[in-house]
């Protein structure tokens, strides 16, 4: 990803009220729903009304990574007007040829890459995107590469999970090592800076060099081309502090480390990673290949929490039916496990790294 942002003290994220409205029903127009989001914490900044789509741009608070993508802006809307999610049908069509070569995957520093996912697709043919595409990414301030890297994008405004994809022949022994750089490495990224490499920044390489600035940028060594067949399709989850330190360094900010140094969601890896193998597929052809990785040492466990009913009356000023809140708790995706006398027992998504104690289920319903 080459994009840089405008500011770091906030987030910002444009959404597309005419890709909304395919994943959710809105019963009212953009300007009203500018006022609603930002009545619910979601802050609309500009609505710009052009002839077939009106672009809303949203300026969040560094807390809510999950909106930055028009499904989690959409789960909002769904919980905002009680309408159901359309969530994409994806569906991979795995092909698994006799003498695939296997692509081998080691995390040298599983502190700092939690998982790491990848998938192959061979026989691709790299080209321009479709119109429909190339005027989706244009409408949202992106600029349309090829079918491939369009695709990458296009996932990542849609899901809001970043994923790369490496010209598969460019990868020595197609073998995955994602380590800690070494002083005096470099990297000529993909907007053609050779940068000058720091010990400890986290790195993908091959047996013989490096090929990413892990969660910030590609390399140009194993950018994809009109002369790529095969592709690998990265998909992870970094940590945050070491992005976000190394983007600072290097002075590289990315829609990609935009989201990984606010903390990317670990369960979103594989759906991403399938909706661009999927995508890809349909728009450059190739195969899928079966044999994905998915090295994932230390599974994620989150606790539940218990709002209490009481609690939640005390703190709102007002009883609410309880059926309206475990309603408002599924649609925001806090299932709800148990309904108690006392309260709920709630579970919490990956995707709300944000939502920890009692008070921020009190804060969601409110």
């Amino acid at each position: 990803m080459v994009l840089r942002l405008k500011s770091l003290s906030i987030l910002t994220m444009k959404i597309s009220y005419r890709w909304l409205k395919e994943t959710v029903d809105i019963p009212v127009g953009p300007d009203q729903l500018a006022k609603d989001l930002t009545n619910c914490g979601l802050v609309v900044e500009t609505v710009d009304m052009g002839t077939s789509d009106t672009i809303l741009e949203l300026d969040l608070t560094t807390n809510r990574p999950d909106c930055l993508s028009h499904l989690g802006v959409a789960r909002e809307v769904s919980t905002l007007y009680q309408s159901p999610l359309r969530k994409s049908v994806v569906k991979v069509e795995e092909f698994q040829p006799v003498d695939s070569s296997q692509v081998s995957v080691r995390i040298a520093s599983p502190r700092l890459c939690r998982r790491y996912a990848t998938r192959v697709i061979q026989g691709v043919r790299v080209g321009s995107s479709p119109d429909w595409l190339r005027e989706r990414l244009n409408s949202l301030g992106i600029r349309p590469l090829n079918n491939v890297v369009d695709v990458t994008n296009y996932v990542l405004m849609e899901i809001g999970h970043p994923t790369h994809a490496f010209d598969l022949a460019k990868i020595q022994n197609a073998q995955i090592l994602v380590r800690k750089a070494q002083t005096g490495e470099k990297l000529l990224t993909l907007d053609g800076i050779q940068r000058y490499l720091e010990s400890g920044m986290l790195l993908i390489t091959d047996p013989v060099k490096p090929l990413a600035l892990a969660g910030i940028m590609g390399g140009q060594e194993s950018e994809i081309s009109v002369g790529t067949r095969d592709i690998l399709v990265e998909s992870a989850w970094f940590d945050p502090i070491s992005v976000r330190k190394t983007a600072k360094v290097l002075g590289l900010h990315t829609e990609a480390s935009h989201r990984f140094e606010r903390g990317a969601d670990v369960e979103a890896i594989l759906p991403a990673i399938d909706r661009v193998a999927q995508l890809i597929q349909q728009l450059a052809g190739g195969k899928i290949l079966g044999s994905m990785t998915d090295q994932y040492p230390q599974p994620l466990q989150r606790n539940s929490i218990l709002l209490r009913r009481a609690r939640l009356t005390q703190l709102i000023g007002l009883e609410i039916d309880p059926q309206k809140v475990e309603r408002i708790l599924n649609f925001l995706e806090f299932t709800v496990l148990k309904s108690l006398k006392e309260g709920w027992t709630v579970s919490l998504p990956t995707a709300r790294m944000d939502v920890e104690r009692e008070i921020d289920l009190v804060e969601e319903v409110a």
